[in-house]
């Protein structure tokens, strides 16, 4: 069980680790933007405003997971996770676009990594930042379609 929830969390952390090592690439409307490849510091100027993404649907324990061509990391709000048939294992997801509009909460179960305490979560090497860290990007009131193979190369 500890194995588990300690493999769980390095990949979570893995996903947010790559956030920082991508280029940009935006395309925008008046209120609906739509944005490839988003940088984590990108997103905080789009909370609260609706935005469409793309990306493979991931199941994880906090819920239904999109992560972008980049390895960014947008959770779905109130989805435990995505439908039957969207996420089989790593190697069989759906590539899908979602609408939705972008919030920010800091709720990860984040700490610092220590041999003498037994904990639960994600651990952290000594001196992160705790805030950041724990840190994820949600869509709320979000709509959903899968893009078929020749939608995603036009």
């Amino acid at each position: 069980m500890k194995k588990t929830l300690v493999i769980n969390g390095i990949i979570i952390f893995s996903i947010f680790c790559t956030l920082a090592c991508s280029k940009t690439k935006q395309v925008g409307k008046k209120n609906n933007f739509s944005r490839e490849n988003l940088q984590n510091q990108d997103l905080k100027e789009f909370i609260g405003k609706r935005i469409t993404v793309t990306g493979q649907t991931i199941n994880m324990k906090l819920g239904a997971l999109l992560i972008t061509e980049n390895g960014e990391s947008i959770w779905m709000e109130g989805m435990d996770s995505w439908p039957d048939g969207y996420y089989v294992n790593e190697s069989e997801t759906k590539t899908v676009k979602v609408t939705g509009t972008l919030t920010e909460k800091n709720d990860l179960p984040v700490f610092i990594a220590s041999d003498s305490t037994i904990q639960q979560g994600m651990p952290q090497p000594e001196g992160t930042d705790l805030e950041t860290a724990g840190n994820r990007y949600l869509l709320k009131d979000y709509q959903y379609t899968v893009l078929k193979l020749k939608q995603l190369y036009q």
